[in-house]
Formats: structure tokens, sequence, C-alpha cells
């Protein structure tokens, strides 16, 4: 509960920050000063979305289920002369809970995702790029399974706030152009995984050496997005990040994430996203139960309420 509440405050403080950050205007309050000449730009939204399904007595079966997720982005990006300063931040929780009251909420969602890149410019399209990102959970994450001793169901804690967690530095080079698009390719490049947990550590999980907290790489990386107004009200927004260890070239980490972004009206939005990792490091446990490394898949559909400042 009381990482729930932090998630909360959070939440609160970023979107004061952020709407805090409003365009200045002179002294003479019915002129405002050209966007030429306004370096700081910010902006963000929260959106939360609600579902409930009740069945009494439903011929064609099926079970109740309550549903609800949040989530907050905000960006503070500066550009004067040759300098870029880009921010970025998202959080986001989710929970659903199926059946009547006795049984518990699961969540759905939860991400920590805080990123920054100091830019020079060579000329409007090539910039040399210093980047770090950093990445975790907010509540502890469980996997549903059968004992295979009694077949009863239980909860097995497999993931929490920093286990994992991780931050990526680098430093590359760039490509930008009007259309939308951003690329940088980063030669070097640092990525440290985190796993507080004793036990999950102990475990050695998400590769880190058993008994440790911290695993450090050193390699290469990919990384980029793409931002596109399909039509009206329809915008398309895709991301991908891509690592190799040199040691254990060219094995590489993939997360590609994509988002299309429908907006109804001013307060009503629907979001269609998809996001893909692929991480050796990773053992995760597959539907029937068997272990291994695979490709891990999210798809939400989201139709809820947005406020943008």
């Amino acid at each position: 509960m009381l990482k729930r509440l932090t998630a909360i405050l959070f939440f609160g403080l970023l979107a004061t920050v952020a709407y805090s950050q409003e365009k200045p205007v002179s002294k003479d309050s019915t002129v405002a000063i050209p966007d030429s000449l306004i370096y700081w730009k910010q902006g963000g939204k929260f959106s939360i979305n609600i579902q409930q399904v009740g069945l009494t007595n439903w011929a064609a079966g099926g079970e109740s289920s309550v549903a609800i997720g949040g989530l907050v982005e905000g960006f503070m990006n500066f550009e004067k002369g040759t300098v870029v300063w880009e921010n970025k931040a998202r959080v986001g929780y989710g929970v659903i809970r199926n059946g009547d009251a006795s049984n518990r909420f699961e969540k759905t969602d939860d991400q920590i995702i805080l990123s920054s890149k100091y830019s020079q410019k060579f000329n409007e399209k090539i910039l040399l790029t210093y980047g770090l990102n950093f990445r975790t959970q907010m509540d502890e994450g469980f996997k549903i399974e059968n004992n295979q001793t009694t077949n009863e169901r239980v909860r097995r804690l497999i993931s929490e706030f920093l286990s994992p967690g991780y931050i990526q530095a680098s430093l590359g080079l760039t490509y930008r152009d009007e259309k939308g698009f951003s690329g940088t390719l980063s030669p070097f490049t640092g990525r440290f995984t985190f796993v507080l947990n004793d036990s999950l550590s102990a475990a050695g999980a998400f590769g880190v050496d058993p008994g440790q907290n911290i695993r450090s790489e050193a390699g290469i990386s990919v990384k980029g997005g793409y931002k596109k107004k399909l039509m009206e009200n329809v915008q398309l927004e895709s991301n991908f990040n891509l690592f190799s260890n040199y040691e254990r070239f060219p094995v590489t980490v993939v997360n590609i994430e994509a988002a299309l972004n429908l907006k109804v009206n001013q307060f009503i939005t629907s979001n269609i996203g998809s996001q893909l990792i692929y991480d050796e490091d990773v053992v995760v446990t597959r539907s029937d139960g068997s272990q291994g490394k695979d490709i891990q898949l999210k798809n939400v559909i989201n139709v809820g309420f947005t406020l943008g400042f």
C-alpha cells in the first residue's frame, strides 16, 4: 500500500511540475513571446481507465471483473543554439480482479521509465548525444502457478521495486529528421541491472550472478523512435531500444513499443499499444508451466479519461 501511495504522490508531483512550466509572457500580458524565443517546451498527460463486468446467473458463463489503470507521461525539452536537452518520464500502474471480492487484485501494468538525452549539434540532423535511461517498477509482481504436490494455485514472487531495475548510459551519434524519426547509435554503452531482493538475487534472476545485486555490461546500443500523425485525431508512436554486450555479441536485448493513439474529444481517448521484449538473461514461466528464454509480449487496449497539461 505504501508503494501505491508513493506512486500516486509521484503522479501528482509530476503533473504539478509540468503544469507549472507554462510558456512565459512579457510584462505586457497581452503580448506573448514568439515561439522562436521559447527555449523550454514541456507537456504531458494523465489518463485513467476503468472497466467493470458484472455477471449474475449468466447462462453463457464467464466471470465478473473489475479493472483500473492509470498512466502519467511528461516531457521537458530545451533547445537553444547547438544544445538540445530532452527529458521524458512515464509512470503507469494497473490492476484487475476476476470473480468476486474474495479474489485478489493482480497487476496488469507497472512501470517507471525516466530518460534524459543531452546533445550537441553538428547540424540540424546529426548530433553527438549523451543518454541516460532508467527503468523499473513500483510494486511486487507474482506468477500464479499450480503447486505440483497439492495441485493448489500459489503465488510466487518474481519481481518488485528495483528487482529488476535497469540503468543504461550511452554516448553516440543521433540522426533526426523533420518527419518524426530519430535514431541514436551508441558504440559506448554501459548497462547496469539491479536485483535488490535477496531471494531473487540468490536465484540469479534477471542475469545477475547468484547472490549478487548488480550486473554491469559494456556494449553497443541502438535507440530511436518515430511519431507520425496518420489522420485527424489519430497518431502513431513507436520506440525501440536494442543492446548487445560486446562479450556476447551479436546476442541482443530487444525492447520495442508501438502505440496508436485515438482522440475522441478533449477528454476521452483510446490507446492501442503493444510491447515486445526479448532478453536471454530473463527466464520466463510460460502459460503451460514450462520455464525458459522466450519472447515477452504485452498488448493493451484502453479507453478512458485523459487530462493534458
